[in-house]
């Protein structure tokens, strides 16, 4: 979310507080809706409104504190379903394994491979595709505000080489693709992003069903290949002027960088063993020693691997300083993923009657159509409130209404997926997602400069989630 002025802010807080207490006092309570629930709703309104125009920092910790004087649920059970969350310590776990990746050199090093092999040079598509690759496969298994962070950094200097200008449109380009691949990873993989594993804690706690990480990298990955495609197919009509590229030497800049040492090597096998932990069991669970791997979670391998690469040594360092990578934690990130996965209590709760009174507003006006229709005006919906207002806040509301008008005529768990990718393609605005700001901010684009492409875009994303994303999604996760 951008800064905004104190006055401004200050504003949002009073639209919230009256908002909440005209909920409060003037919301009935009726055949299904309780006082308990009156009070969740009168909560939890102003607080999705003050994520969308203010922050998701302390704002957090005041919906925590007043979850609990709702009585919906007791301080210790707000505690547990929140920071408590097998969320907060997946993603903790592997954003501390991206830390250790980031400063062993394994993705500078990774990065560098794609942007320098010798059929690149003199061919400034080739060059382009190769970069927007590499960023779009590092980022399946890195959280995506350090990949944004790494990434800027890696553009920036290829634009430095090329003796590119902000504002010229080869360099918008290349921070226009990278943002896009940044986008695709945080709803296309659950390894290391908040999106994915905040809805599969949804699913499990609102509907009692389960998505594993390989059905949702298996979808993720086919749907970031066909978007891939779509992004260079706009940058070729794109057609930026590439003439730069006369100063593009690959193998000066190969051999300008610095050998991957040893404590990457460590890194890079032991977090390679972690993801094939999380991908395999689900897939592989007949087999005793992969069933039980299934049993642990996937927080149990990355944990684990923590511990081993904080053991060993390599020139008399720990390969992870965790006490140094704890402090590089986004953590922010961390108590909004636990904060938004505890109110999916409240709603779904017997106390609270939400669930069946949204039920009886939602049937009658969007009830009784058939269940693509329904499907295709709730991903596009998503899609268009996403590029302006934030992707979690987003993915979030259309869960829940997903989970009233389709369960019981569509598999809950592909709706899980779909509904969590098209809130993903959030590419329009400074709003839109965590790192937007940091492409927009300091000018590296504009909304006036790539408002053409970011539509292209995004309406690939929701005919690529609609045509064949709908049959797909169904198929992996049942």
């Amino acid at each position: 979310m951008p800064k905004q002025s104190s006055r401004m802010q200050s504003l949002h807080v009073l639209i919230a507080l009256a908002a909440g207490l005209l909920l409060l006092f003037f919301l009935p309570t009726g055949e299904h809706l309780t006082p308990v629930g009156v009070r969740v709703i009168a909560l939890m309104l102003p607080m999705l409104y003050l994520w969308l125009t203010t922050n998701t920092h302390w704002t957090c910790l005041l919906a925590l504190a007043l979850l609990v004087t709702t009585g919906a649920m007791s301080a210790n059970e707000v505690w547990a379903g929140s920071l408590g969350s097998f969320v907060v310590m997946t993603v903790i776990a592997y954003m501390l394994l991206n830390v250790c990746l980031k400063e062993t050199g394994v993705i500078d090093r990774i990065a560098l491979w794609f942007i320098t092999r010798r059929f690149v040079r003199g061919r400034p598509y080739l060059f382009l595709a190769m970069f927007f690759l590499s960023n779009l496969l590092i980022g399946m298994f890195m959280e995506n505000l350090t990949l944004a962070i790494i990434y800027i950094g890696i553009t920036e200097g290829i634009a430095r080489h090329l003796k590119l200008e902000k504002g010229e449109p080869l360099y918008t380009v290349l921070f226009t693709g990278v943002m896009w691949g940044n986008v695709l990873v945080a709803c296309c993989s659950p390894v290391a992003h908040v999106l994915p594993n905040v809805l599969i804690a949804l699913l499990e706690t609102q509907a009692g069903l389960r998505v594993s990480y390989a059905a949702w990298f298996a979808y993720g990955s086919v749907f970031a290949a066909m978007m891939f495609c779509v992004m260079m197919l706009v940058i070729r009509l794109w057609n930026p002027d590439t003439s730069a590229f006369r100063h593009y030497d690959p193998e000066e800049l190969r051999a300008s960088a610095a050998p991957l040492g040893k404590a990457g090597v460590i890194a890079s096998l032991t977090f390679l063993a972690v993801i094939l932990l999380s991908l395999l069991p689900s897939s592989l669970g007949a087999y005793p020693i992969f069933a039980a791997v299934n049993r642990w979670g996937n927080a149990v391998p990355a944990l684990f691997a923590i511990c081993l690469l904080a053991l060993i040594h390599v020139d008399e360092r720990p390969v992870l300083d965790v006490p140094a990578a704890m402090r590089q934690l986004p953590l922010p990130s961390v108590i909004f993923a636990g904060t938004v996965s505890v109110f999916a209590v409240p709603l779904s709760s017997e106390a609270t009657g939400i669930t069946p009174w949204l039920g009886s507003l939602l049937v009658p006006a969007l009830g009784g159509r058939p269940v693509w229709l329904t499907l295709v005006v709730l991903l596009a919906l998503a899609i268009l409130m996403t590029n302006f207002l934030s992707n979690m806040v987003t993915q979030i509301l259309f869960f829940n209404i997903g989970l009233i008008l389709l369960r019981g005529s569509y598999s809950m768990a592909a709706f899980c997926i779909l509904i969590g990718v098209a809130s993903g393609i959030a590419v329009a605005t400074p709003s839109a997602n965590i790192p937007s700001p940091l492409f927009f901010g300091p000018g590296h684009i504009s909304m006036r400069s790539t408002w053409k492409a970011n539509l292209a875009f995004a309406l690939a994303g929701l005919l690529l989630s609609v045509v064949p994303g709908i049959s797909l999604a169904a198929a992996l996760a049942g």
